[in-house]
Order: structure tokens, then sequence, then C-alpha cells
């Protein structure tokens, strides 16, 4: 055989080993999509572009996907200036037992977040569900619960005194068809200890004077009966002197093909259609800074019914939407987080409602985001 069919053979050859290498490494690793109309050509980092836009962007962390999944831990450390433990710190993982605290895994998340230099948000120190099993035995004896939910949220509070931006003190507690005399939940803690919100904000001011202090929930992003019902609470709150700092807004969003509607969440009804007007998120807003409150905010998801490119776009928008509102009274509206990052790990079966696919990949609404910030810093 001449010189000239060995030298073929020969790059035949790596032709093909360099082709089967490629082939290999396409089947380990998904290539990472990209959403040029959404702006992929900022190659952001979304911490960047908030900390020049005076605002937090921060996301829920899970301790444990922080110690196992080095991936996570590395796009939660580069994307986010602000991050909120997930459920470590919530009364049923922090004192499972009567007599015990479980402060690790709180811990690991504060800890790892002050080494990214990120800022920690609490949450949460008082709530109707997620509660321990022990302190049901004490749902008839006022004296005892009030003694009770003041020793938690002192406890909690001082322990991670000066660590903490801010803490969600009380958690959904207004009911979702509030009446006028009537508008909070009846749980472990409502209507046996009446001023129980009262309670757990005076305890946390009292173990921290300097962190401040939040009441959170869903459903009330719009101007609507429950989102009135907050605001007459917080002014009256404000009045009477209670140590309340901010206003949290948790932004569970659903969209579908066809919806009308709230939507269910994992059986809850905690997600709301996007609304068709940001107008009224709007509104809603300035009045809670007009309180002189700070405002988050807190839990954005928006789930959708299948990752189509239309849904996907819809998704961005309404990430978009949502992000303008709050940037329109920033620094007062402080923080925009979302309830976890990537789709896999998501609490929302099945919805893909965050930034990044099952494989990291940034979506529409990520690329969506960075372009709101750039352009508010650009204005």
């Amino acid at each position: 055989m001449g010189c000239a069919q060995w030298t073929l053979i020969a790059v035949l050859c790596v032709l093909f080993a360099h082709s089967s290498s490629a082939l290999n490494h396409r089947q380990a690793r998904p290539h990472k999509l990209q959403y040029p109309d959404f702006g992929a050509s900022l190659g952001p980092e979304l911490r960047k572009l908030a900390d020049k836009a005076g605002i937090f962007i921060g996301s829920a962390a899970n301790a444990g996907h922080i110690k196992d999944d080095k991936e996570y831990d590395q796009v939660l450390a580069q994307q986010f200036s602000l991050v909120t433990p997930e459920n470590a710190c919530k009364w049923g993982a922090i004192h499972p037992e009567e007599k015990t605290y479980n402060f690790e895994d709180c811990t690991r998340v504060v800890d790892t977040a002050r080494a990214n230099n990120q800022t920690v948000r609490g949450h949460n120190l008082c709530w109707g569900v997620y509660n321990p099993g022990w302190l049901n035995k004490y749902e008839h004896n006022a004296t005892a619960l009030r003694q009770i939910l003041t020793q938690h949220v002192s406890t909690v509070v001082a322990h991670y005194q000066d660590q903490m931006y801010s803490w969600d003190v009380v958690n959904e507690a207004v009911s979702d068809n509030p009446k006028k005399d009537d508008y909070l939940k009846h749980n472990i803690w409502y209507p046996m200890v009446p001023d129980y919100i009262d309670v757990a904000f005076k305890a946390a001011h009292a173990a921290d004077s300097r962190v401040k202090l939040f009441y959170n929930d869903y459903n009330c992003e719009v101007v609507n009966a429950k989102s009135d019902a907050i605001y007459d609470m917080c002014k009256t709150m404000l009045a009477q002197g209670v140590p309340l700092h901010g206003m949290g807004i948790q932004a569970h969003f659903t969209i579908s093909d066809h919806h009308s509607g709230q939507q269910e969440v994992e059986g809850t009804k905690l997600a709301s259609p996007v609304p068709s007007d940001w107008s009224s998120v709007e509104a809603n807003i300035k009045r809670f800074v007009d309180l002189g409150l700070e405002v988050h905010i807190t839990e954005l998801d928006v789930g959708i019914s299948s990752p189509s490119k239309d849904l996907l776009e819809k998704q961005a928008a309404a990430y978009r939407g949502i992000l303008a509102a709050c940037l329109k009274y920033a620094p007062k509206c402080r923080s925009f987080e979302t309830w976890g990052f990537v789709d896999k790990y998501s609490w929302i079966s099945n919805k893909s409602p965050d930034y990044f696919d099952d494989n990291f990949n940034p979506k529409p609404c990520f690329y969506a985001v960075a372009k709101e910030l750039n352009e508010t810093i650009s204005r």
C-alpha cells in the first residue's frame, strides 16, 4: 500500500475518533441552550446586575442540595446575592422536640451564604403549619402557647443574631377570604392566642433589635380583598408600635393553556394566574412602601403546564413584569427572590417554574430578568 493511501487512512481514523468523542460528550452533558430573543448575548451574572440596580436578587436554598450537588452550589453562589433557607429554619425542622433545637441545616445555608458574600433572609418563625407534633398537646392552653411562642422566637433569632438581614416573623396568617372582623386563619395559635402576631414580632425584636422583621403571605400580589386585609393589619400594627419593618409578597403564579381562577399547587391554593395588568401589582407595592415598609418579593415562581415555546415566553414575561413592578419602587422594594432556581429541585412537581431547567440550562425567564435589570441600569 502506498504512502498516500496510508496517510488517507490515518486521517480518516483521526476524524472518526474525534467524531466519536464529540458524540460521547454530547450524550454525557446536554448542550447549553441559547435564547437569543431574550438576550443570551448578555452572558449575565444576575447578582452583579441586581447590585447595580440597587436590589438584592435571591433564591431559597436547600441545605441538602448545597451539600450534595456541586453544580447547584456553584450556580447559587454565582447568580444570587441573597439566600433564604428553604425549610431548614422552619419550626418543624429547627425545633423538632420540645426540649431540642437542631440548627445544623439552617446553619449550613447561613454559613454557605456568608462565605459567598450573600445576604440571608430567615424564614420563618411562626406559621400555622409545618409545626412539630409535640406542639399540639398545648393547643387548648393559651398561657403555655404564648410562652412557647415567645421562647421559640427568642431562641432562634438570638442564635442567628447579626447573621440575618431579615426574618419572616409570621407567615401566611391572613385568610384567603377575609372578613372585616375575622380575617385571620384559625390554627394552633389563633384564636387561642388572639395577639400571637404581635407577640412573635415583639419577641423577635427583643432578641435582635437590628434585624428587619417581615410579615409574609401569598395571593396578595395585586390589590384584592386579601391584600386589603393585610394592609389594614400592617397599618394597625404600626400604629400600635409593633416592630414591623417589611412586607413579603410571595408571588406564586401559574400559566396554562386554558385556565381560569385560582390554581392549586400540590393541593394548596397558593398560585394565582399571572396578572393581566401589572399596574395593580405596582399600586399594591406602593401602598406598603407608603406605610414606611420595605417590600420584598419573597417566593416567586411561575408554573407552566408544559415547557412549550409559547408558555416559556409567557413565563419570561411574567418574571419580567413583576421585577419591573418592584424596580419601580427600588430601593424600598429591596429584594426580588424566587423559591428555588432549578426545575429539578422545585417544590412544585412537573411545572418547570424556575430560572434553570433540570440540567441547569438557563431558560427565557433568566434572560428576561437579566434584560430588565440591564435596561434599568442603563436608564
